[in-house]
C-alpha cells in the first residue's frame, strides 16, 4: 500500500513561500547593516541540491518545480534590495524649503485637526521626487481640493527614514518618503479622479446627514479609511477584538461581487458578461478603498474563484491566496512588511487551514452558528502573533463577540452600503438615512460604553511565538496529512508552549528589576518592573499609542505608578498617555492640580516596589533599584552625579554613564530610533543586557 504524502505539494504556494522568505532576507540584511553580496551564498546550496535531484533520477517535474522556487527566492531577495536601497540612499532634495507640485491622492486630517494632502507624482523645485510627499498644512487650506487636483505650494520639506525605532517606518510601506510643513497660499488646478470623486460622494452622504461620529465609523466600514473615527471609539472596537471591520477585504468584496452577478443573472445576462461586469465592479470598489492591500487580496482572490468557476477547474484557496501574496509583492515588495497586508494574509491563512477540521468538529451545531465559530477561531489564532507584535496584545472579549456581534457587523456594512447608493441614485432619500442609521449608533455605543480594555490578554509577545502558531496551525490543518495520534501530541505540545508563555511571559524573578526603554519622536518611555509592581516613567510627548503597545507588550499585569518629566505642565501630560494608573508621580515644582482618577504626589524623593527614586529637577528623574543607579533626562542638563545608565532625550548632555541610552538623537551608546527597544536587568550590583 503506497503511503501518504504528508503534504500535497503547491507550486503557487512553494513560490509566494520563496519569494517572502526572500524578501524577509534582504530586510534583514538592510537592517543589520550585512553586505547583500553575502547573499550570494544561497547559490552553491542551491546547486547542490539541483544535482542531488539529478542523481537521484528526480522526475524532471520535481527539477522544474524546484527551479522556480529558486528563481522566485532569488527574485524577493534582488527585488527588496533594489527597492530598500533606494530608500537607503540619499533623498532627492531634503532639509530646505522648495516649492512643491505633485497630485492629491488622498485628503487627511491629523489627530488634532491639521489638514494634509498626500501627493504622488511630486516635484521640489522641478526636482522629481521618488516617492510621495505629505503635506502638512496650515489653517483650512485643504478644504478646497479633492483626489486629482493638481496642487502648488511653499513648504519646508524632509524626509522620513527608511527604519524608525528598530522596524520598517509604516509610512515607508505606504511609499511616502517625503514630507512637508506648508505655509502660504495654496494654488489649485481642477483634475478628475475617479476613485476620488466616488470616495467624495460617499463622504458627502454620510457626513452630510449623520452625526460626525457615526458617518465616520460608516464611512471607514465601506472604504476602509479610518482618519475620521476618533481615537476612543477606534479603540473601543480594538479592544473588543472587533476592528478588522475597517478593513475592506472579503466580506465587502464577495458580499458587492455576489450582489452584482445576481442583478445581472436577474436580467438574463450571459456567464462572460456578468463575471467580466462583476470583477469591473470589484476593481472600482477597490481603488475606491485606495487599493488597500487588504483590499486587493481579496480582490485577487475573488477573480481567481470566478476564473475557476468559468473554467470549471476546482478552486484552491491556498493557490489563490498564494497568487495574491505574488502579485502584491511584485507591485512592491514592502508591500509584505505592512501590519495590515500581514493581518489580511494571516487571517485567510487561518481560515484555509484550520475551517475544515474545526467544522468537523462542530458539524452537529446548525450550519450559520458553525460557520461563525469556524470562522471566528480560524482567522483569530493565525492572526494573534502579528497582534502581539504590533499592538502588545489581544482582546479575550474578541472570540465571543466575533461569534455574536460579526454577523450584526456584516448586516449593518450591506445595510448601509445599500442606502448610500441609493442615496447617491435618489438624493432625496438621504433624509431617511439618520433613521437607518440607528442600529448603527446603538453598536458604536455599545463598544464604547462596554469597557473591553479590562479583557485584553498580553505580555507574551516575541518573534517566537509566531513558530509556535503556525506550527500548531499546520499539524491541526487539513492539508497536513499526519496521524491522529500525531496530531494530538504536536497540538498538546503547542498549547503547552502557549500556556508557559502566558504563565512566566510577566514573572521577574526575585531579587532583580527588569528595566525596559522605548522611545519616539521627541520622547521616550521606561518601565522598571520588579516582583512587587510596576512604574512607568514616561518624557512628555511621547506618542500614546506607542505607550500603550509598549505597556502591553512589557508589563503585561498593567502598571501601578506614572512617573512623568519633562517640565512645567508636564501633568496635563496624564489625560494624553492613556495609561490607568491610580497615582501619578510629578516634580515637586509642578504646580498642584487635580487629576480625575488618580492621586497625584508631588515629592522629591519616594520609593516604588522596591526603587529608590529622586527628582533632582522637573527634567530629570534618578533611581536605584538592586545596587544599579539609573536616570532619566528629558532636558539639555542633567544634574545626576554619576550612572550605571543614562536614558536621555538629548545625545549632547553632559552625564558620567557606563552607558547612555537615546531615545531619539545621537551622541549614546544606544540610539532607540535605530535599534528599537532594549532590555536591561538589574540584580546584585550588576546591570546586565537582556536585549
Amino acid at each position: 500500500m503506497r503511503r501518504k504524502r504528508i503534504v500535497n505539494f503547491r507550486l503557487p504556494f512553494a513560490a509566494a513561500l520563496a519569494l517572502v522568505c526572500g524578501a524577509a532576507a534582504s530586510y534583514a540584511f538592510e537592517f543589520y547593516g550585512i553586505d547583500y553580496f553575502y547573499l550570494i551564498t544561497v547559490v552553491p546550496a542551491a546547486a547542490v541540491i539541483f544535482i542531488v535531484l539529478l542523481l537521484l533520477n528526480r522526475p524532471r517535474a520535481d527539477i522544474a518545480q524546484f527551479f522556480i522556487v529558486v528563481v522566485f527566492a532569488a527574485l524577493g531577495a534582488a527585488y527588496t534590495a533594489i527597492i530598500l536601497s533606494s530608500y537607503a540612499s540619499p533623498p532627492a532634495i531634503s532639509g530646505a524649503s522648495a516649492q512643491i507640485t505633485g497630485v492629491v491622492e488622498e485628503v487627511r486630517t491629523t489627530a488634532s485637526g491639521q489638514p494634509c494632502l498626500v501627493l504622488s507624482h511630486a516635484y521640489a523645485n522641478g526636482v522629481a521626487l521618488s516617492g510621495k510627499i505629505i503635506c502638512y498644512l496650515s489653517g483650512e487650506a485643504g478644504g478646497a481640493v479633492s483626489p486629482g487636483y493638481t496642487v502648488t505650494l511653499t513648504g519646508y520639506i524632509g524626509h522620513y527614514d527608511l527604519f524608525s525605532f528598530g522596524s520598517l517606518d509604516y509610512r515607508i510601506s505606504d511609499g511616502i518618503r517625503y514630507y512637508a510643513s506648508c505655509q502660504g497660499n495654496l494654488q489649485y488646478s481642477y483634475g478628475f479622479s475617479l476613485f476620488g470623486w466616488f470616495r467624495s460622494g460617499i463622504y458627502a452622504i454620510l457626513f452630510d446627514n449623520l452625526d460626525f461620529e457615526t458617518a465616520a465609523v460608516a464611512y471607514a466600514m465601506i472604504t476602509g479609511s479610518t482618519q475620521d473615527i476618533s481615537s476612543q471609539t477606534l479603540s473601543a472596537f480594538r479592544y473588543g477584538g472587533v476592528a478588522h471591520i475597517f478593513a475592506v477585504s472579503g466580506l465587502n468584496i464577495t458580499v458587492l461581487y455576489v450582489s452584482v452577478t445576481w442583478l445581472l443573472k436577474r436580467l438574463r445576462a450571459g456567464k462572460w458578461f456578468t463575471a467580466v461586469a462583476g470583477l469591473l465592479v470589484i476593481f472600482v470598489y477597490t481603488g475606491i478603498c485606495n487599493f488597500t492591500l487588504s483590499a486587493v487580496r481579496a480582490a485577487v482572490m475573488c477573480a481567481v474563484a470566478c476564473l475557476s468557476s468559468l473554467t470549471r477547474n476546482k478552486y484552491d484557496g491556498l493557490n489563490s491566496l498564494s497568487l495574491s501574496v505574488i502579485i502584491i509583492a511584485l507591485i512592491n515588495p514592502l508591500n509584505l512588511f505592512d501590519v495590515g497586508f500581514i493581518l489580511s494574509v494571516s487571517a485567510m491563512l487561518g481560515i484555509i487551514l484550520l475551517s475544515p477540521n474545526i467544522n468537523h468538529v462542530l458539524r452537529r451545531l446548525p450550519t450559520g452558528l458553525r460557520s461563525n465559530i469556524t470562522m471566528s477561531v480560524s482567522s483569530q489564532i493565525a492572526t494573534l502573533p502579528a497582534l502581539l507584535l504590533t499592538f502588545g496584545y489581544i482582546s479575550g472579549a474578541g472570540l465571543l463577540l466575533n461569534i455574536i456581534v460579526l454577523p450584526l457587523l456584516s448586516f449593518l456594512y450591506v445595510f448601509m452600503f445599500a442606502c448610500v447608493a441609493i442615496c447617491a441614485v435618489v438624493p432625496p432619500a438621504a433624509v431617511v438615512l439618520p433613521y437607518a442609521a440607528l442600529p448603527l449608533q446603538a453598536v458604536i455605543n455599545f463598544f464604547v460604553q462596554s469597557g473591553f480594555e479590562n479583557s485584553l490578554i498580553s505580555g507574551f509577545g516575541g518573534w517566537w511565538i509566531a513558530l509556535i502558531v503556525f506550527a500548531g496551525v499546520a499539524v491541526l490543518s487539513d492539508k497536513f496529512n499526519f496521524t491522529r495520534s500525531f496530531r494530538a501530541a504536536a497540538g498538546g505540545v503547542c498549547a503547552l508552549c502557549m500556556a508557559l508563555c502566558c504563565t512566566l511571559g510577566g514573572v521577574v524573578p526575585g531579587g532583580q528589576t527588569r528595566i525596559v526603554a522605548g522611545g519616539y519622536y521627541n520622547g521616550g518611555m521606561v518601565i522598571v518592573r520588579s516582583q512587587s509592581g510596576t512604574a512607568l516613567i514616561v518624557v512628555c510627548d511621547t506618542y500614546a499609542g506607542g505607550i500603550n503597545s509598549f505597556v502591553n507588550t512589557y508589563a503585561p499585569e498593567g502598571v501601578d505608578d506614572l512617573i512623568i518629566i519633562g517640565g512645567d505642565g508636564c501633568a496635563a501630560y496624564y489625560y494624553e498617555c492613556g495609561v490607568d494608573v491610580k497615582n501619578v508621580w510629578l516634580p515637586p515644582s509642578e504646580i498642584p492640580v487635580g487629576l480625575d482618577g488618580a492621586q497625584a504626589h508631588y515629592e522629591a524623593q519616594f520609593q516604588l516596589h522596591g526603587t529608590y527614586y529622586a527628582f533632582t529637577d522637573s527634567y530629570t528623574l534618578t533611581a536605584t533599584a538592586n545596587g544599579v543607579t539609573f536616570a532619566v533626562a528629558a532636558g539639555d542638563v542633567a544634574d545626576v552625579g554619576s550612572a550605571d545608565i543614562l536614558f536621555t532625550v538629548n545625545g549632547d548632555i553632559s552625564c558620567p554613564a557606563e552607558i547612555s541610552v537615546c531615545f531619539d538623537g545621537e551622541g549614546c551608546d544606544y540610539n532607540l530610533y535605530v535599534q528599537g527597544r532594549l532590555q536591561f536587568i538589574a540584580k546584585g550590583g550588576k546591570l546586565i543586557s537582556a536585549g
